[in-house]
């Protein structure tokens, strides 16, 4: 094994304290001793000490918010098993973002992978909105943000590339629709992905919602909302101002077995789905003890399929160099999981539940109610990792019949998923601003905006009629 370089030398730390969450939290999930993941709280606290030049503003910003719930909630005395449960999510959260770095590693050094990206970017106009949208929300089921960042890494390369064969006119309009639609397709990842953010919280969160029960509906949803992306292209780009003929389809030289790639890929997808399904079946664990267990493992064996054991060692010489680097996410992850929690002992949930007693009987209502707050708090610069918890409690403790976990499960998704590519303080978003070189206004708001509102509009339209009709 090659030695790290000086560079690769500064991540050890970070990179340890990371493996130790992501066995703290294992162990913590299989013997179900939650002192396993207070004991390994203070190692993420010294990663984030070491990594804090790598943090960005929000994840700055978010840390300080959960440095002052946490000191309200000692100032109300509340119960030591609340930050004890906090501990586990801020541990669990890491873990979850730990495992998938490993996947992230292992598919981007597959040549494979690459040539999936650079195939779906290079189809012709009349397929464009399809490939990307698709290739969005493929790669981003798998490798979560980082495959929002890869696709629009190759998106860039493949117009930049090109960039002498169009004036400024033409390669805005190509920048626009082309990152639009990998965003629109990344969003509704929300949905129903085993592997992502959204999912695990909300079943962390509403009593009785369960992966297996949500995502077939999920999966639905998401397809809905794809069909809903490709009518907004068609009818935006149906005449494009003064843009047709002006410049060439994009071109490259990409290898005859390019259109396996991406089948190749979702492959991929549908085995580790598979695996995390079968195994959550076999063991009598949870489904997120599960799923950090198999995700490293996955990557591993990836990594030795593709380069033997030197891919094992340049898998885990690439981990241990870029993990300084996952500060943002870590940050904003776990303080909106800490925050979500611990939030609940600050804000008087209980006096709003009282006052919100009349949306009992209103289970329609209370959908509308939901998938709306998530939104515009979004809009607002509040993750949906906060609201989305905030608001499963309120509507938990006020108990509105005929609202199952199911409705429930699906209002706060698609909440979630409504404001993904459209919230300018978004990390998605703040993201994709960075690697495409626009304000996250212009791509949120200007590129997106009436995306989101009509996506809200039609989720809330969906959830709160099967609700209506006795479906949900």
């Amino acid at each position: 094994m090659a030695p790290l370089n000086r560079s690769g030398m500064h991540g050890l730390i970070p990179a340890a304290c990371l493996l130790c969450c992501l066995a703290g939290a294992i162990v913590a999930g299989v013997s179900g001793a939650r002192g396993a993941s207070v004991a390994v709280v203070p190692l993420f606290g010294v990663y984030l000490v070491i990594a804090r030049h790598r943090i960005a503003r929000v994840g700055r910003v978010l840390l300080g918010v959960s440095f002052i719930a946490g000191i309200l909630a000692l100032a109300n005395g509340v119960e030591g098993r609340i930050f004890v449960d906090a501990a586990g999510r801020v541990v669990f959260l890491s873990a979850l973002l730990t495992a998938v770095a490993f996947l992230r590693i292992a598919a981007t050094r597959d040549r494979v992978v690459e040539v999936a990206g650079e195939f779906l970017t290079l189809q012709p106009p009349t397929r464009r909105y399809a490939s990307l949208g698709a290739g969005g929300h493929l790669f981003g089921v798998l490798l979560n943000l980082g495959g929002l960042g890869l696709m629009l890494e190759v998106i860039m390369k493949g117009l930049n590339a090109h960039r002498h064969e169009m004036d400024d006119f033409v390669y805005t309009l190509r920048k626009r629709r082309m990152v639009s639609a990998c965003m629109r397709g990344f969003s509704s990842i929300a949905l129903w992905t085993p592997f992502g953010i959204a999912l695990n919280l909300m079943i962390l969160t509403v009593p009785g919602l369960e992966w297996s029960l949500l995502a077939p509906y999920g999966m639905a949803l998401a397809g809905v909302l794809f069909l809903l992306g490709w009518l907004f292209d068609t009818l935006e780009w149906w005449r494009p101002p003064s843009a047709r003929g002006r410049a060439p389809p994009l071109t490259g030289d990409l290898p005859r077995w390019s259109r396996w790639a991406v089948l190749i890929f979702a492959g991929h997808v549908a085995v580790l789905g598979g695996c995390v399904i079968l195994l959550d079946k076999a063991v009598p664990v949870t489904f997120q003890t599960v799923l950090i267990c198999v995700v490293p493992v996955y990557a591993a064996l990836w990594a030795y399929l593709r380069g033997g054991s030197g891919g094992l060692a340049a898998t885990a010489r690439q981990f241990v160099a870029q993990s300084p680097g996952y500060a943002t996410e870590m940050s904003v992850i776990a303080s909106a999981g800490f925050i979500g929690l611990v939030a609940l002992e600050v804000v008087p949930v209980e006096w709003i539940a009282d006052h919100l007693g009349w949306i009992a009987a209103r289970p329609v209502l209370t959908v509308l109610l939901l998938v709306g707050s998530v939104f515009v708090t979004g809009l607002l610069g509040v993750h949906p990792m906060i609201s989305v918890v905030l608001l499963a409690e309120v509507v938990t403790r006020v108990g509105v019949e005929g609202l199952s976990p199911l409705a429930l499960g699906l209002a706060l998704a698609g909440g979630w998923s409504s404001i993904i590519c459209m919230g300018p303080a978004i990390t998605a978003v703040v993201y994709a601003s960075a690697i495409v070189g626009e304000r996250p206004a212009t791509i949120g708001l200007r590129w997106n905006g009436l995306f989101g509102i009509a996506n809200i509009v039609l989720v809330a339209l969906i959830v709160g009629g099967g609700v209506a009709a006795g479906l949900l």
